[in-house]
């Protein structure tokens, strides 16, 4: 195993088998930051990173986004539908970039003969997220921390749909070595919660004395967010393990050390779940990838066409 560290928007040479592209800003605190970087990163990043896998003739999976999908008028959201995405708006840069990448690789799948795998990636979250990410995970985990009252944008009826990262990491597994070329294939959480019913969990989690305090709304902020992972399902036989629950006491933990505050005691009143507080659900190990494998070491077949309309 070799690790090097370099800008995927600048030229590099190295011998590879699988390349995941995964490079990019995803929270839009950090994307807006630089909005021409992340711009570049998605077109001229996956320009390398398709360079590369020609010449190599190694296979690539592009990290896509559910951001693909705009402010959605079709719910839940299927690989099917185009979009609802303002050109022009303060994430354009991020939602652009992304839909511009996936044309790259299907100009570079037809023309160049790349193999490529494209994930669309609903929001996700866990252990070693950024204390400064600025979605509402992190915001609402920290707030809560240090008893700050957990900060709500507009009325809080916008759905999202969390998945744990271990989950994410297994479905990224399995759509790279599956026989599953080009077509993108959402991986997320399919079950939703308003932003007002997460902050609350999270309230009621680490301390049910704080306030939530709303605030104007964001511009552009989706309504709704919500996968259909029927493909998932039926391509990769995949679909989330970890339950809300679960994955926060494990994300909880981690930035109570990231912070040197002690961890919240989690009891059934407050979680209306008996935690175990070791191991309370596996983070990822070399056991789960071969786990993550096993369908692809069966010799999996790619289903029909017809197999993967939705029921």
């Amino acid at each position: 195993f070799q690790f090097f560290q370099r800008d995927v928007v600048e030229d590099f040479v190295v011998e590879i088998d699988q390349i995941y592209h995964l490079a990019c800003p995803a929270s839009p605190p950090h994307y807006q930051y630089n909005m021409i970087k992340t711009i570049k990163t998605s077109t001229l990043g996956t320009a390398n990173m398709l360079g590369l896998a020609k010449r190599t003739r190694s296979r690539l999976l592009l990290a896509s986004t559910s951001e693909i999908y705009g402010d959605p008028q079709v719910h839940p959201q299927a690989e099917t539908y185009w979009g609802n995405v303002n050109t022009l708006g303060p994430r354009s840069c991020y939602d652009e970039g992304k839909r511009v990448a996936e044309t790259m690789c299907f100009a570079y799948s037809r023309e160049g003969h790349v193999d490529v795998r494209i994930a669309r990636i609903f929001n996700t979250y866990g252990p070693r997220m950024h204390p400064n990410d600025g979605r509402v995970v992190s915001n609402f985990i920290i707030q809560a921390l240090q008893g700050r009252p957990l900060t709500v944008y507009g009325e809080g009826g916008q759905t999202r749909s969390f998945q744990f990262v271990s989950d994410l990491v297994t479905g990224l597994i399995k759509l790279m070595n599956s026989d599953y070329p080009l077509n993108p294939v959402n991986l997320g959480n399919p079950v939703e919660s308003t932003v007002l019913d997460f902050a609350t969990k999270v309230r009621d989690l680490i301390n049910p004395s704080l306030e939530i305090k709303k605030l104007p709304p964001t511009k552009d902020d989706p309504k709704k967010r919500k996968p259909d992972i029927t493909v998932a399902g039926k391509v990769l036989k995949w679909e989330p393990r970890v339950t809300l629950e679960v994955g926060l006491h494990h994300t909880v933990n981690y930035f109570s050390d990231e912070l040197g505050l002690k961890r919240p005691e989690f009891t059934t009143k407050n979680t209306g779940v008996e935690f175990v507080l070791k191991d309370v659900a596996p983070l990822w190990t070399a056991s789960l990838i071969n786990d993550a494998l096993t369908d692809v070491e069966k010799g999996y077949v790619a289903p029909k066409e017809e197999d993967l309309r939705p029921e």
